[in-house]
């Protein structure tokens, strides 16, 4: 109890003295006490004195007693990209329930185990690619998706001897390491890939007018998102060899697990046909009037119409429904002081001490991704990095000769690709680096050496592409 009031002094002090101070020149007071109360729920979000939706709850009630308008605090949660969030993840829960993301990985594995390559380590790391790869689309949290990959392979990694407390190197640290890196790439291909995504595509919507549809999303991902995503097994081979090259055939301890498992379920054969429906729709939905929005409530509909899940299981979905509600503060704030005019105010000022406008396009497209990269550390949750940074930096983007589009994209991919710089990037990270294979500081150089790779890949191959096919 003694830590959560200690970390609520700023949560509380912050705000209140903002409140006390006088308004800024140019701002209205109304403005400058919402932004008060968007630092505490930053604070709240980075300090977790409570869970996110509590904090965010808790800010959003006390906060009403102290600004003109209290439905400006509310109007987050009537957000598109806030519902279109919470359908699919509660849709997509269902892959953990009737357990077709294990069986998926289970049949890929034996499959390929059987070739020479699926019998190395760089195999298996292919493997694990591709089963994560298969799941992203479906899989709405980076972190849920990892929580059904990795421990099947930790469990290959562990038959061989490889612990967290021993022989770390023989396999477990490459695996651990390299699901790190491709949870944020496969994450990066989808606008479902990760829950963080729809907040970041409807940020760039509300500050440049931008709209990332499913389709655009996916365009612009594809072919420097699926370079990286097949380069990194390798590359992350090179940078953090395992001393297992080659283990053999695993198809026995395989098909004990695919035993166990029983027969393919009547509701895994559905899920599996929605989910193929559900890519389908995204894709072609938007040329036939069908946005997004209508798929994921029409998936999950369908779901519930046949029971693959019922009302008890969405309420148990705690990650649905935190992200729900933190997700709907954090619209509500933003919104709110942006429409105040406070992100180009607060450009205003910073351009005064770092002009941009007189630079290349290109250089600043290169400063304020790199600008964006290194405040990274400073941010335990991904949700307060994206609702304090992001705003900033496109503002920021408006007063230059940098070419929008293209840093939107930007922005949108390194959301995930940023969160390879520590082991606390988001809330996949936090899982993988738990498992404790890997040590801090070969996660943090290793990790740093792929985001600097990757961010080649994207300049010089991706760019390019978005100009060839008329993106940008």
């Amino acid at each position: 109890m003694k830590e959560k009031i200690l970390k609520m002094i700023p949560i509380v002090l912050v705000p209140l003295l903002i409140f006390l101070l006088p308004t800024p020149v140019g701002l209205e007071t109304e403005v400058w006490h919402l932004f008060g109360l968007t630092i505490s729920l930053l604070f709240g979000l980075v300090l977790k004195p409570f869970p996110e939706p509590v904090i965010s709850l808790i800010v959003i009630g006390i906060g009403s007693f102290f600004v003109a308008d209290p439905s400006s605090l509310y109007t987050g949660y009537a957000k598109l990209s806030v519902w279109f969030l919470l359908a699919v993840l509660l849709a997509f829960g269902a892959f953990k329930k009737t357990g077709l993301g294990q069986r998926m990985a289970y049949v890929l594995l034996r499959k390929f185990n059987q070739t020479k390559l699926g019998q190395t380590s760089l195999g298996l790391g292919y493997i694990m690619m591709i089963c994560d790869l298969i799941l992203s689309p479906a899989t709405g949290s980076n972190t849920s998706r990892s929580a059904i990959i990795f421990p099947i392979f930790r469990g290959v990694a562990e038959s061989f001897g490889s612990y967290p407390d021993r022989d770390q190197k023989k396999l477990g640290a490459y695996l651990e390491l390299l699901e790190h890196v491709v949870a944020m790439s496969t994450a990066v291909l989808f606008l479902t890939g990760m829950a963080s995504n729809a907040v970041i595509a409807s940020t760039i919507k509300d500050v440049t007018g931008i709209e990332l549809s499913w389709g655009l999303w996916f365009k612009a991902a594809l072919v420097p998102g699926l370079i990286v995503l097949f380069v990194c097994p390798l590359l992350v081979y090179k940078l953090f060899a395992p001393e297992m090259k080659n283990f053999g055939d695993i198809r026995p301890l395989v098909d004990a697990k695919l035993e166990e498992m029983g027969e393919m379920k009547k509701d895994e054969k559905l899920l599996f046909f929605m989910f193929i429906l559900a890519i389908l729709g995204w894709v072609v939905g938007p040329k036939f009037g069908i946005n997004m929005n209508v798929v994921a409530f029409g998936l999950l509909a369908l779901e519930l119409l046949t029971g693959i899940i019922t009302w008890d299981d969405m309420m148990k979905d705690r990650t649905a429904w935190n992200m729900y509600l933190w997700s709907g503060a954090f619209f509500s704030l933003s919104n709110a002081i942006n429409a105040g005019g406070f992100y180009t105010w607060l450009s205003g000022r910073i351009q005064s001490v770092l002009d941009l406008s007189a630079l290349n396009g290109m250089v600043v497209l290169i400063v304020l991704l790199l600008l964006s990269f290194s405040v990274k550390y400073f941010f335990v949750s991904n949700a307060a990095y994206i609702a304090s940074i992001y705003p900033i930096i496109l503002t920021l983007g408006l007063t230059t000769r940098v070419n929008l589009m293209m840093l939107s994209l930007m922005m949108a991919f390194f959301g995930g690709y940023g969160a390879l710089v520590c082991n606390y990037g988001n809330g996949a990270s936090i899982y993988l680096y738990g498992n404790g294979y890997v040590t801090q500081k070969d996660w943090y150089v290793k990790g740093t050496i792929m985001l600097f790779m990757i961010f080649g890949v994207f300049l010089l191959i991706g760019i390019p592409y978005w100009k060839l096919t008329g993106i940008c």
